[in-house]
């Protein structure tokens, strides 16, 4: 049984993490890195966070917001680590130098977490008795509305969901259960990372309304107005590629229509269908330049840890690779070489039977 949770990262993600739990009788210490105070201190001002929407509702007082890593996690069962994925490195360095034995640690958000924290203990010569593991998304769809208030839109359907090794799987997911019951099980943390929603619903029309976002500064419906069947179309070509790296793993296809049903936000069938549906009503506006996470984000942790766990399986990605060119000539930066690829994810120069049994057992 849980009862003490750290949740480590003051964005969305967190706060609404951190509120519903506490909400829902756990005792919740909230850390955010000491360079981004100013996120944390509405919240030390007010005493809490006001949840609104779709999860538990009400103001929600923390056991401890601090910046200090220690006392975050010092005594806790569960520690959550729910950052963008550019982040997740550095709270991984934050945390590891006072983990402890026993406790579990999990990424809420885009999946590949795992396996950087289990390469960076490695690095750092670290050694922990701990449960490690990631889902694919966040367990909601939620914005900070004010300072110290959040609100929650929708709570995710199913929230795929490995540990690493994956062998102790069913033991993470039984726990997590218990905080949300949408944790689905799968069989290892290269399936969570591959079922990324956001790395095709975010770059491609993004990059391929480039010039319109530029000339009105992302004042138009990008799902409704962007949303043209040529951009469906290459969003088709790249999810096929996705799901061919998925096939030559071994691992369950879940084309992109039926993986956004099945979190919840739209209806089963064709990407069109899928998205202009959980769009229609709130005809979300565009990103207001191309220095927006759509990018930033979803092409060097998402598209690129695809198109490079590709090239390690055999499988050609020319879509994908050419979507991260465009975004690399476009915001001038490489992000096939800052990326996080086979490299950094610590699978290099693995045969596919050498993965298969490295992500089982965590060692080969």
């Amino acid at each position: 049984m849980l009862s003490k949770i750290a949740v480590l990262g003051a964005g969305h993600g967190g706060h609404a993490c951190s509120a519903d739990l506490s909400l829902a009788g756990y005792e919740v210490k909230f850390y955010e890195l000491p360079r981004f105070k100013a996120n944390i201190e509405p919240i030390l001002k007010r005493g809490g966070i006001e949840i609104t929407g779709a999860a538990r509702v009400g103001f929600a007082k923390m056991n401890k917001v601090t910046t200090n890593i220690k006392e975050a996690i010092q005594g806790v069962d569960l520690i959550l680590i729910v950052v963008p994925a550019f982040a997740q490195r550095s709270f991984a360095e934050a945390c590891i130098p006072y983990i402890e034995d026993g406790q579990m640690v999990v990424y809420f958000g885009k999946g590949g977490g795992a396996l950087e924290f289990a390469k960076t203990m490695k690095d750092l010569g670290v050694k922990k008795n701990i449960i490690l593991g990631e889902t694919n998304t966040l367990p909601y769809a939620t914005r900070c509305i004010g300072p110290a208030q959040a609100k929650v839109f929708c709570v995710v359907n199913e929230l795929l969901t490995a540990a690493f090794p994956a062998k102790i799987t069913q033991k993470l997911a039984k726990t997590l259960k218990e905080l949300y019951p949408s944790v689905v099980p799968v069989d290892n943390v290269l399936e969570t990372l591959l079922n990324d929603i956001n790395a095709i619903l975010h770059p491609i029309p993004t990059i391929l309304n480039a010039g319109r976002i530029e000339y009105t500064e992302g004042e138009f419906y990008i799902y409704k107005e962007g949303f043209t069947p040529s951009v469906v179309r290459v969003m088709e070509a790249v999810d096929k590629e996705r799901l061919a790296i998925v096939k030559a793993l071994g691992l369950k296809q879940i084309p992109f229509g039926e993986l956004y049903c099945r979190v919840g936000f739209g209806p089963k069938g064709s990407i069109i269908e899928a998205v202009t549906h959980a769009y229609g009503a709130s005809e979300m506006r565009s990103p207001g330049n191309l220095q927006s996470r759509y990018i930033i984000e979803d092409v060097p942790y998402g598209l690129v840890s695809i198109a490079s766990i590709g090239e390690l399986v055999g499988v050609s990605t020319p879509t994908i690779k050419s979507i991260i060119a465009l975004a690399s000539a476009i915001n001038q930066v490489d992000y096939w070489e800052q990326g996080r690829n086979v490299q950094k994810l610590g699978i290099a120069q693995l045969s596919i039977s050498d993965l298969q049994r490295f992500l089982t057992e965590g060692k080969i």
